[in-house]
Order: C-alpha cells, then sequence, then structure tokens
C-alpha cells in the first residue's frame, strides 16, 4: 500500500525517538507528558530513549524508567557518538508506523507531539516544528542564520535556520534514511534531501530547564562543516573561484609594481611582497584543508565501520 493510500489513516503505532546526553532530571516528566499527548493520538506507541554514551547516571534513569514504564525503550550506545548517530539509532531500533523525533530537554513541548501527528494524517510524509520563539542566545542566533544562509547558497535550495530535529515521518521516510549508506548523516538535512512532502508546524521553543548545551563553538563548527559536505560539493568549487580571484589580484599587483618600477618608483622594502606571499599561503592551505575534509570523508566511509554501536537495551516488546 503506497504512502498516497494512506495519508488521511491516523497512526497506530507511534515511536518516539529521544537522544539522551544530558538533562536526565527531566526524563521522568519528559515521559509522563508524552502518555498524556499520545493517549488520544494513536492505540500503540513506544518511547525509545537512546543514552550517548554519557555519565553513568544517565543509563541509570534510563534503565529505571525502561524498567518501570512498559512503553519505554532503553538503548544504550557504546560511547559517545553524537546525536546525529543517536538518532540514527533509535530510527534503527524504532517499531511505530510514524516516527517522532525530539530534544531531551523539554525544550520541545510533548503536547505539540499531536500537531505534528496531525500534519502527517492530512497528507504530509514529514512534519517539521518551525520554532518561531528562538531559545537560544543573540549570539548564537546570529551564527545559526549565518550558517544555515552559507549552506543554502552552497547547497541550491533553501534551508529554514528555524527548523531543528523536532519532526514526525511515516515509515516510508524512515526506510529510507535508513537505507543511505552514508557514514556522516545529519538528520536534518537527509529529510530536506529525500524529497518527500513536507510540512512546517510552528511552535512555540522553551527555555531549557535541566542541563546545558554540549555544543561547543568547536563542535557547532564541526557540525556546520559535515553539514555543508553531505550536502553539495560546491566548497570545491568555492575555492576555486577564490584561487582565482586571488591569483587575478595578484596579476593586477603585479603589474602595478612592474609600471611603478618602470616609471622609476620601484617598491621599497620586503613588506608587500611578504604580505602577499602570507595571503597566498594561508589560501593555499585553505583549498588544501577543504580537499582534504572531502579525502576524509572518503577514507571514513571505506573503512566501513558501523555508524554507531549498541551495547544495551532494555524494555518489553514481547507485546509486539
Amino acid at each position: 500500500m503506497t504512502a498516497s493510500t494512506t495519508q488521511h489513516l491516523p497512526p497506530s503505532f507511534v515511536t518516539i525517538v529521544i537522544p539522551i546526553f544530558g538533562s536526565v532530571t527531566v526524563l521522568q516528566e519528559l515521559v509522563s507528558r508524552l502518555e498524556d499527548a499520545l493517549i488520544d493520538q494513536c492505540d500503540r506507541w513506544e518511547i525509545i530513549l537512546v543514552e550517548d554514551g554519557g555519565p553513568d547516571e544517565n543509563w541509570i534513569e534510563t534503565a529505571r524508567l525502561a524498567t518501570t514504564v512498559e512503553s519505554v525503550i532503553g538503548v544504550r550506545l557504546s560511547r559517545n557518538f553524537g546525536q546525529q548517530e543517536a538518532i540514527a539509532a533509535g530510527i534503527a531500533e524504532s517499531s511505530g508506523d510514524t516516527i517522532v523525533v525530539m530534544d531531551c530537554d523539554l525544550q520541545d513541548p510533548p503536547e505539540c507531539v499531536g500537531r505534528l501527528l496531525d500534519a502527517l494524517r492530512e497528507g504530509a510524509d514529514i512534519a517539521i516544528g518551525n520554532r518561531v520563539v528562538e531559545s537560544a542566545g543573540p549570539v548564537r542566533n546570529i551564527i545559526n542564520h549565518a550558517y544555515y544562509w552559507c549552506l543554502s547558497r552552497l547547497s541550491g535550495y533553501q534551508i529554514d535556520p528555524q527548523q531543528g530535529t523536532f519532526s514526525a515521518i511515516r515509515r516510508v521516510v524512515a526506510d529510507s534514511y535508513l537505507g543511505m549508506s552514508d557514514l556522516d548523516r545529519p538528520y536534518r538535512l537527509v529529510l530536506d534531501w529525500l524529497g518527500f512532502k513536507v510540512e512546517r508546524i510552528n511552535f512555540e521553543r522553551m527555555g531549557r530547564t535541566s542541563g546545558a548545551s554540549t555544543y561547543s563553538v568547536w563542535r557547532l563548527m564541526k557540525f556546520a562543516l559535515s553539514g555543508v559536505v553531505f550536502q553539495s560539493t560546491r566548497l570545491l568549487y568555492a575555492s576555486i573561484v577564490f584561487g582565482a580571484f586571488t591569483s587575478g589580484c595578484a596579476f593586477l599587483m603585479g603589474l602595478y609594481y612592474i609600471v611603478n618600477t618602470l616609471r622609476g618608483d620601484p617598491p621599497e622594502g620586503w613588506a608587500s611582497t611578504i604580505v602577499v606571499n602570507l595571503m597566498l599561503g594561508g589560501i593555499i592551505l585553505i583549498a588544501i584543508g577543504v580537499m582534504g575534509v572531502y579525502v576524509g570523508k572518503i577514507f571514513n566511509q571505506t573503512r566501513g565501520r558501523p555508524m554507531y554501536i549498541v551495547r544495551a537495551r532494555l524494555g518489553d516488546r514481547s507485546s509486539e
């Protein structure tokens, strides 16, 4: 049966995928609010908590919920692989005909899950939460918008910075996502690339009530670069254009010095030469670095290592 023939049917089995690294103090509240929100939305549900190799207390709380709450399944990764890998692990473990992905810190309101599911009932294949109020600081917001602007230019289509991982997808979308062989698989960017029908649902992202963001400036830069490399090879072409532009500037500068020398006014000292050499050397290193990132991605892909490793699972699936 195709998606088009089932698009108006309500989801009978919903899987909630929640990556966990911090904010374990709110997990009990998160699970309770999710169960209250889902009771009128579907016949069955499961909540998969993916513990991403954090401190031991993270797994202790996850295991407690998995053994005391019937709908909760705990998945523990062998080490900290990252949020995107934890999402992939949760989707791979899911059994539902609809999968919802959300954060563990209550910034994605559980009460909004029903609105995402409603969008799927109305015919969408993917429902993505669109943040109308951003809870991050002004500096991070500026960096976030600048990154997505650059990414949109490099990828060739518009990517909205107000959309995070809070989303609901049909099983056909989840299977397509899992069928990709990319070792680096940024969840949100993959959803854009897959090409299914997308509906955007506005919601107000709540302030963080527990823990702190684990994304340092370095991790954000690394994730941003990974997203650019996943989306497009235009960065390679950009380095070529930048190199050609710099070479043109150097050529014009050379003509300028030649003309001045013929007029009896040669350039004095070595400052200009050193500056030019440093500039060209920096550009060469940037171009080599860009190529190195792509080569590194190829190396990681060809090694054939798994995207993540599951260390333990907890939860009763006898009713499946």
